[in-house]
């Protein structure tokens, strides 16, 4: 088992906000589940607490619920994690009706923030975070206080408890005061990490981008057609073919000794242009003045026809600041079998053969490579 493999791919795992979310939700669901759960069995051994203790159980079965569902039905995530929230809502809003003078419970209400935006988002986060301040002001102070469990027990203080009822009614403001502390550092601790994700994201889409592309042409280069090659060699079936052409500018360092590097990249750059306006075409540059184009299940017939019409387009181009230059290429183009024996190296090879072939045949001109001729 490779840890370091593992590790690596759940930190890029958790910068996927739907992966996150789920993760979040699938960890959270099983502690609220565990803590819940040894609440309701403690209540409701006891006679006083039975109600609690029953709620505990609802809050409980829930919790696992919401634990498997993500676990095993991913697929409606989204689903799993709103009824989350609102069993969140509910089961803390139930902890400000029955938390008791002390209000001991209602600690737990302080790590919803924190907790609803790190597994939410910005948005869902407001969602949880608002209704359960709300619920709390409304128990705490208006219009529900007087509807909490221990309200009337607090109203009959005589004057030898006020101490105790002035220690609830400070403990109550100061829940909510840090309640709504915690709203903010939630929220500003999710948005830096938003932004951040989203700059990371950025940084790594253009790293994977540049590492797939060639910078002159935005064509694919060689790592994407190794990957490219790989994919079709993974989805293969019986019958499975891949006509590639290789396409080799013909003399081109003259071009550049001729009129100069900022020209030939002009005349790359359309060239891979040409190559492009092929609706099923991979284009990858592969070097150079040399292009791969490969194509998914063609005949040999097809592809000398795409092939002669690349052929033709480039040598009919014509460029604005040199009327009189044109450039020619040699194709070479082979269809080869998706087997037990396709692999990268195997593709250049017979497409390498059939290139060379052309331009010993007297340049702009494409050959196609039969099965049997090359040796590799």
């Amino acid at each position: 088992m490779n840890i370091k493999k593992i590790v690596s791919n759940a930190t890029d795992g958790l910068l996927n906000d739907s992966f996150r979310q789920s993760f979040l939700v699938m960890v959270l669901s099983a502690l609220l589940a565990i803590i819940i759960g040894i609440s309701a069995v403690t209540h409701l051994v006891s006679d006083e607490e039975k109600l609690f203790g029953i709620i505990s159980l609802i809050a409980f079965i829930i919790a696992t619920a919401i634990f498997l569902l993500t676990l095993f039905l991913n697929k409606y995530r989204a689903v799993w994690r709103r009824i989350f929230m609102a069993a969140i809502v509910l089961f803390f809003g139930y902890l400000c009706y029955d938390g008791g003078p002390d209000g001991f419970l209602h600690i737990w209400i302080l790590l919803i923030p924190a907790f609803s935006f790190i597994t939410f988002g910005l948005g869902e986060g407001f969602i949880t975070a608002v209704p359960v301040f709300l619920t709390m002001i409304a128990f705490f102070w208006w219009p529900l206080a007087d509807f909490r469990k221990y309200a009337a027990e607090q109203a009959s203080f005589n004057v030898i408890d006020q101490q105790v009822a002035t220690f609830s009614t400070n403990f109550r403001l100061r829940i909510t005061l840090l309640y709504v502390v915690c709203v903010f550092l939630g929220f500003f601790a999710e948005l830096v990490r938003n932004v951040a994700a989203k700059r990371l994201r950025k940084y790594t889409d253009n790293f994977k981008y540049a590492s797939m592309h060639a910078t002159l042409t935005g064509l694919a280069n060689q790592n994407y057609l190794a990957k490219y090659l790989d994919d079709i060699y993974a989805k293969k079936n019986e019958g499975t073919s891949l006509g590639c052409l290789f396409v080799d500018v013909d003399s081109f360092k003259n071009v550049n000794d001729t009129y100069g590097h900022l020209f030939g990249n002009i005349v790359l750059i359309k060239i891979g242009e040409i190559l492009s306006q092929e609706k099923e075409a991979f284009v990858c540059r592969w070097g150079g003045d040399e292009y791969v184009v490969c194509f998914e299940n063609i005949s040999e017939d097809v592809l000398m026809r795409i092939g002669e019409k690349y052929r033709a387009s480039i040598s009919a181009c014509r460029f604005k600041d040199y009327p009189k230059f044109h450039i020619t290429v040699s194709v070479g183009a082979v269809v080869i079998a998706v087997d037990e024996n396709f692999n990268f190296d195997h593709v250049l090879d017979l497409a390498d053969f059939a290139n060379r072939t052309a331009k010993n045949n007297g340049k702009d001109n494409v050959y196609l490579a039969k099965k049997g001729q090359i040796s590799a």
